[in-house]
């Protein structure tokens, strides 16, 4: 069988699009195997780090915190956007877990999502695998 460049092309991409994907899905069952295997702990200020999940390229932490509601956190938006603005940038030390590397290697990010006891959510911190790539 005679391969013209376009297929062959095209193959070649959807063979290396593949291992990616096959890379993540690794690298992330590994991470929620090692991560969920010391949950719930404590984060702090009494919250508590309550499990984790896959959700696209994302590991997803949930970090509930047992005494504030939504509405409580509702009611003081300053101190809410505080607390947003300060775990967005503690996400970038995240970079330097050596075991949450090939996460990052594969194209993996993290979220931490913050929970009231009810499962509502207040805001979630971001990290992209690119900012974890970055000289």
């Amino acid at each position: 069988m005679r391969w013209r460049l376009p297929t062959l092309i095209a193959a070649t991409l959807a063979a290396a699009t593949g291992c990616g994907d096959r890379a993540l899905d690794q690298a992330q069952r590994k991470a929620v195997e090692e991560i969920g295997a010391r949950l719930p702990r404590p984060y702090r200020d009494g919250l508590v780090i309550e499990s984790v999940h896959r959700h696209g390229d994302d590991l997803v932490l949930v970090i509930r915190s047992p005494d504030i509601t939504l509405a409580m956190a509702e009611a003081r938006p300053e101190v809410f956007d505080a607390l947003r603005d300060d775990e967005q940038a503690a996400m970038h030390e995240l970079c330097a877990d050596a075991s949450l590397a090939p996460l990052h290697a594969a194209g993996g990010g993290m979220r931490r999502r913050f929970v009231d006891a009810d499962g509502a959510v207040f805001f979630e911190a971001t990290l992209k695998a690119s900012d974890c790539l970055s000289p």
